[in-house]
């Protein structure tokens, strides 16, 4: 069995069943992890406030086996925010972040827009996709080499120039 007591931030939550949730919490030494938690959706637990997007909480995560899934243990919320942008922004980097590849960098990233929230939404997608390795400044369009990029098509996760993305390349 191993257990992790860590800092971790909410990425996103999903409901499982009537009570459980499944979070996704980018951690300081672990990485990004999916961690089930049982009972966090009712009304008495005391998991559910310090497991919401946007938090950065201490966490306990204990796994049983190497290949078993997380189960979460225990939290305690250090801060949060609601800003829409943040959790924005949040929801990209859970869809970037590979699972298990711990990263001083965009934990240090994360943290920073929880606490100081100061960053517009371009700017801070920007940040995200240089620290995952999709630096916007040296990208070409992913279907015609173009260097005039216009946006980023995170289900291809490729960038597209405003042509290949007018040619319904990318999924709405």
């Amino acid at each position: 069995m191993t257990e992790h007591f860590t800092w971790g931030i909410v990425l996103d939550k999903k409901a499982i069943g009537e009570a459980d949730g499944e979070y996704s919490i980018f951690t300081w030494d672990v990485g990004k992890v999916i961690a089930r938690a049982t009972s966090s959706r009712k009304t008495l637990s005391r998991l559910a406030g310090h497991l919401e997007p946007g938090t950065l909480a201490m966490i306990r995560i204990v796994r049983k086996n190497e290949r078993g899934r997380f189960r979460m243990a225990e939290a305690l919320s250090e801060n949060k925010t609601k800003n829409p942008t943040v959790i924005k922004v949040f929801s990209l980097a859970d869809s970037l972040i590979p699972l298990e590849q711990p990263d001083i960098n965009i934990f240090a990233f994360l943290k920073n827009l929880v606490l100081n929230e100061t960053q517009s939404e371009a700017l801070a997608c920007t940040s995200l996709l240089k620290l995952v390795g999709f630096d916007p400044k040296t990208a070409k369009c992913g279907v015609c080499g173009s260097e005039a990029i216009a946006c980023f098509a995170v289900q291809d996760i490729m960038f597209l120039c405003a042509i290949c993305q007018n040619k319904n390349f990318v999924k709405r």
